[in-house]
C-alpha cells in the first residue's frame, strides 16, 4: 500500500490502481486485493460497487473500509483492501475497476480504471506414489455451559409441569380445591369467642366428659392470653399466669373470674372433683366475661386456625403428669385434701 501511495503521489494526477499480493494461489488460499485512488483534494468519488463475487469462482471473503490519507494540500489518497479466494482451479481475468469522480467546481463526471489482473488457481498436487489415507473426522469441540443451558431449563420446566400435573390430579382425586383461599386474619378475642361457643355446643360435661370440658375451656383461655398478651400461658401454672397478668391492665373483676375458672378446672383434672351443672356453666361464662373485659387491651391478630390447633394439641397431650405444674395453687391442695 505504501508503494502504491508514493507511486500515485509521484505522478501527481488522478489515477486508480488494483494490485494482488500474488497472482498464483492454491485452491482455498486467501490473498489481498488492494484498490487505490489518488486525485486532487476535494474531488468527489464514486467507489466501485463490488459484490460478494468479482468474477465466476473468485469470491470476496472480507473487505475493509475506505481509508483516506491526505498526501499534501493539493491531493488525497484513498485505499481499500479486499480478501479474495477461489475454490475452482483455472485462470481468471479480473476486469478493471472503474472509479467515477468529479473535481471541485466541475459539472462533468470523469472516470478512471485500474488495469486488468490475471489470477491463476491451482489444485493441490497429489503424490500418487504414496498410500492414500482416510479422511480424518472433525475434532469434537467441548460442550459449553451455554450450549447446555437450554436443555437444563427445558428439564426444569418438564419437572415443574410434572409436579403441577401430579398436584392437580391428587387434589382432584380427593375432591379438594387446587388453590386454598387464605383465611382472613382475626383478632385473638374473636377467635376465643368462637372457640368458647363451639365448646358450649359440644355439650361435653352434659355427656359425662367433665374433665375434657374443663381442659378444653382452660386451653382456650390460655391460648387467648398467649396470643393477646404475649405471655406463654400454655406452659404455665395458674399462679404463674396470675403473676404474669399482674403488670397488665386487667381489672380485678376479670382477674377474679379467670382465677375461679382455673381453680375449678384444676380440681376437676387433678382432684377428680365433680362440679354442679351450674358451676360448669359458670366457668364458661366467666371465661366469656374475661375475654370481653380484656379484649380492648390485647391487639394481636392471628390466623383463625392457630388457637384451634393449639387447643386440640394441648387437649390430646394433657395427662396426669401435669399435676406437678399446678400443685402450687394452695386452694387446689386444700380441695384435694377435702376430696380425700
Amino acid at each position: 500500500m505504501i508503494m502504491l501511495f508514493f507511486q500515485l503521489i509521484a505522478k501527481g494526477q488522478t489515477e486508480a490502481i488494483a494490485k494482488l499480493d500474488t497472482t498464483d494461489i492454491t485452491i482455498g488460499d486467501q490473498i489481498k486485493l488492494q484498490l487505490s485512488f489518488s486525485g486532487p483534494s476535494g474531488v468527489e468519488i464514486v467507489w466501485p460497487s463490488i459484490s460478494d463475487t468479482i468474477v465466476a469462482a473468485v469470491e470476496v471473503v472480507d473487505r475493509s473500509g475506505i481509508d483516506t490519507i491526505p498526501s499534501d494540500a493539493n491531493s488525497t489518497f484513498y485505499t481499500q483492501s479486499l480478501i479474495i479466494t477461489s475454490f475452482d482451479s483455472g485462470y481468471y481475468a479480473i476486469p478493471p475497476f472503474r472509479f467515477k469522480y468529479r473535481e471541485k467546481d466541475d459539472t462533468v463526471v470523469h472516470f478512471v480504471e485500474t488495469s486488468p489482473l490475471l489470477l491463476a488457481v491451482h489444485t493441490v498436487e497429489v503424490d500418487t506414489t504414496k498410500v492414500f489415507k482416510d479422511i480424518k473426522m472433525p475434532i469434537g469441540a467441548p460442550y459449553t455451559f451455554r450450549e447446555a443451558l437450554p436443555w437444563i431449563l427445558l428439564g426444569l420446566a418438564l419437572v415443574l409441569i410434572g409436579f403441577l400435573v401430579f398436584y392437580y390430579l391428587k387434589k382432584k382425586k380427593h375432591d379438594e380445591p387446587v388453590f386454598k383461599a387464605r383465611k382472613p386474619i382475626l383478632p385473638s378475642h374473636q377467635i376465643a369467642f368462637d372457640a368458647l361457643e363451639t365448646l358450649r355446643f359440644k355439650k361435653l360435661w352434659q355427656n359425662g366428659k367433665v374433665k375434657e370440658y374443663h381442659t378444653e375451656l382452660t386451653d382456650i383461655i390460655r391460648t387467648y392470653i398467649s396470643e393477646g398478651f404475649g405471655i406463654h400461658a400454655l406452659e404455665m401454672t395458674t399462679e404463674e399466669i396470675a403473676e404474669s397478668l399482674e403488670p397488665t391492665s386487667v381489672n380485678e373483676q376479670a382477674f377474679a373470674k379467670l382465677k375461679d375458672t382455673f381453680i375449678l378446672a384444676d380440681l376437676v383434672k387433678f382432684a377428680k372433683a365433680q362440679p354442679l351443672p351450674v358451676e360448669n356453666d359458670l366457668s364458661l361464662n366467666n371465661a366469656m366475661d374475661f375475654v370481653k373485659e380484656t379484649m380492648h387491651i390485647q391487639q394481636s391478630p392471628v390466623q383463625p386456625e392457630s388457637i384451634t390447633k393449639e387447643i386440640e394439641g394441648k387437649s390430646e397431650d394433657k395427662s396426669e403428669k401435669d399435676t406437678v405444674d399446678v400443685v402450687g395453687d394452695e386452694e387446689v391442695n386444700n380441695e384435694k385434701k377435702e376430696q380425700k
